[in-house]
């Protein structure tokens, strides 16, 4: 038997070679991923350049690749073709902290040795993947290109769509805070107005999703290390151009010395959109944990009394602090933190002396050159930093800390995190990069290694958008790069069309701290900003989106005198924030999304609509045999005009049974199906 299988290996592995071979010449190196349905072609005809096909269909159309130097420098335009190695791998990848505790890491690569010509030739080299549910590549730049200390100006490559296809394009934001807008790839623009009324580049945030017939393709990069963060602008045509983040020294993008590789550049790939929302390949093609041990990670829900309640009457100068954020308010959300079983209590900002950026955050004033140095040992007078500690032990919740980025710089990072761990928190929040410069890059970097040595979790936010960086560093345990529920605070673009798009754009890019729970529900034509926060939807809907949405750390918006005694605040206790196993029984991008997430024995099962009443069914074919007792919190009939109106019932129902879901306008479901005794 063992030898029959032996036989069988190799010739699996000779023909999965034989597979994925190259061409050579004129019909180019083709690389084919391991179930046969997606292929790689990579051209030296006339410059560098690769084309994808899935399912045998042409998606992505002979695209331009390469890279500029200063100095004139560039590889790609005229590259030639030296040498061409194949390989393949099939292994997993244990992830205690995602949507799944097991990941297949499953690939065919192909990897080019190249030459550029001029005087002198340049070697240099790109490395291509092909996965069953995508494709991704990066440029490698050997110590034998001869770059030496290079600065790159400017990325070529290109992704030409074969047909002027629907897409989703995320608008420019300097921190990923963006709508992802529907239109035609040939409608993207290629220049943008600036803050000075100026013509810039246009500078789309990833992922950009695009509907071609034979797939959704979705444009993202991973393994974003010591590198400029990557966007898409416009051509006018359907080719997308890749424009990477300037250095804030103006040293061009990228500042570096050769032996270096490029970030992923990566194409998501599904046939149905809720392969995409499944997909964890972003995260794959991140560089593994570098934290030996992260039992001391531990994931949860967190209180958090920053959002609803309007100005903070302890700093009446500064408008739209939202918060009370004072000793006796942090003191009812420690209490209220350990009456739900959650483990933490997030203290936010304006609690330390002298906080950076209070004019030009709030009120984008000029900073005062004369203003104090901050102090994280002093407290503003509102807050007893010492009495919020000793009350957070005393009812077994531990406290993250709220840090302005400049203010970590300027106290010292290590010193700064060594003061917080001793004092028994958790982790900190950082916020306000605003950036995915490379300076910014590395910093990130930085803080994280910082924070593993002092056993700190992150939660970055003004933060760029997920890269795989979560599965490097596991501590940053989240992030925001969205556009979340705060802006029910701020304006009318939270709506139930931008939150049932995002599970299907920035979405598939990892975790994201949207802080869902708003309980003070309206239908959106008659939301209204005001303070205490409305927002936009269902009851139902908000107790969905920790479902729908991934997040290590979740925080929840609201307070305790908005969240007891009401209706469906029962699914808040106990939820799971991380899984050990995903699936999609149902999406349409724009339209609905239904996920179901297993923590152990039972599962969660979350869905969420458009601007339109829905009716969806349910296949519960990914339930194991057997009876199962279903606790569900639905939309009422009358949810459409009395957005709060949520019924919970608790029924039986047996695995391979179909589920019908009646969604109101703007609505949504959660339910937890366990095993019947």
């Amino acid at each position: 038997m063992r030898m029959r299988l032996q036989a069988l290996w190799l010739v699996w592995l000779v023909a999965g070679c034989a597979a994925t071979a190259p061409e050579g010449g004129s019909g180019g190196y083709r690389l084919v991923s391991p179930d046969g349905t997606v292929a790689v072609v990579v051209t030296d005809d006339g410059g560098l350049r690769c084309r994808v096909e899935v399912d045998g269909r042409t998606v992505l159309a002979p695209s331009r690749l390469g890279l500029e130097f200063q100095g004139g420098i560039a590889l790609g335009p005229g590259a030639v073709v030296e040498k061409a190695e194949t390989s393949r791998h099939d292994g997993t990848w244990e992830n205690p902290f995602g949507k799944r505790r097991t990941v297949r890491d499953r690939w065919t690569q192909l990897r080019l040795a190249l030459r550029e010509p001029g005087a002198p030739p340049r070697a240099f080299g790109l490395v291509v993947r092909a996965y069953d549910d995508g494709v991704a590549f990066r440029y490698d730049l050997p110590e034998a290109s001869g770059l030496g200390d290079f600065v790159l100006c400017r990325e070529l490559t290109e992704f030409a769509f074969a047909g002027d296809w629907r897409c989703w394009s995320g608008e420019p934001s300097n921190c990923a805070e963006s709508r992802y807008l529907e239109m035609s790839l040939s409608r993207i623009p290629a220049t943008a107005k600036g803050r000075d009324g100026a013509a810039e580049t246009y500078r789309g945030v990833l992922p950009l999703l695009v509907e071609t017939p034979a797939a959704l393709v979705a444009v993202a990069e991973s393994d974003l290390l010591d590198w400029a963060g990557m966007f898409l602008t416009g051509t006018g045509s359907p080719a997308v151009a890749v424009t990477l983040a300037p250095r804030a020294d103006r040293r061009g993008c990228v500042a570096s010395r050769a032996p270096r590789a490029s970030p992923w550049r990566v194409l998501m790939i599904g046939r149905k959109a809720g392969d995409l929302v499944g997909s964890d390949l972003v995260a794959t093609l991140a560089t593994p944990s570098r934290i030996g041990d992260v039992s001391w990670i531990k994931p949860g829900i967190s209180a958090w009394d920053a959002w609803w309640t309007g100005e903070n009457p302890h700093l009446p100068q500064y408008r739209e602090v939202w918060s009370r954020g004072d000793t006796a308010s942090h003191t009812e959300y420690i209490d209220f933190a350990a009456e739900m079983g959650w483990p933490y209590q997030l203290v936010d900002w304006f609690w330390y002396r002298n906080m950076s950026s209070y004019e030009v955050v709030l009120n984008h004033g000029p900073v005062d050159p004369k203003k104090p140095a901050i102090d994280f040992t002093r407290s503003e007078p509102h807050i007893d930093m010492p009495a919020l500690l000793a009350r957070a032990r005393e009812r077994g919740v531990r406290l993250l800390i709220w840090l302005h980025s400049d203010d970590v710089n300027t106290y010292g990072i290590d010193k700064a995190f060594a003061l917080i761990a001793g004092w028994g928190a958790a982790g900190v929040k950082i916020d306000f990069m605003n950036s995915d410069s490379q300076e910014t890059v590395v910093w990130y970097e930085r803080v994280l290694q910082a924070a593993a040595r002092h056993r700190l979790t992150v939660d970055f936010h003004g933060a760029y958008k997920p890269t795989g960086l979560a599965r490097t560093y596991p501590n940053y345990i989240t992030q925001e790069g969205v556009l979340g529920n705060e802006y029910n605070k701020l304006d009318t673009r939270c709506t139930p069309l931008h939150t049932v798009t995002l599970p299907f754009t920035r979405g598939l890019l990892g975790p994201m701290d949207f802080t869902p729970g708003g309980f003070l529900n309206r239908p959106p034509a008659a939301w209204k900003k005001t303070a205490p926060a409305e927002v936009m939807g269902t009851r139902a809907r908000q107790l969905a989106m920790p479902v729908v949405y991934e997040s290590p750390l979740l925080v929840l918006c609201d307070s305790p005198a908005h969240y007891r005694n009401q209706p469906g605040l029962s699914f808040y206790r106990g939820l799971p924030t991380v899984w050990d196993e995903t699936v999609v029984p149902s999406a349409e991008v724009a339209r609905h999304v239904v996920v179901a997430r297993r923590s152990g024995r039972r599962w969660w099962l979350a869905a969420m609509n458009g601007d339109d009443a829905s009716t969806l069914p349910v296949p519960l074919g990914f339930l194991p045999a057997g009876t199962w007792t279903l606790r569900a919190f639905a939309d009422a009939p009358e949810s459409a005009t009395q957005a709060e109106r949520v019924v919970e019932t608790t029924r039986t129902v047996t695995a391979g049974e179909t589920l019908e879901l009646r969604l109101a306008p703007a609505g949504g479901f959660a339910g937890v199906l366990s095993p019947a005794e």
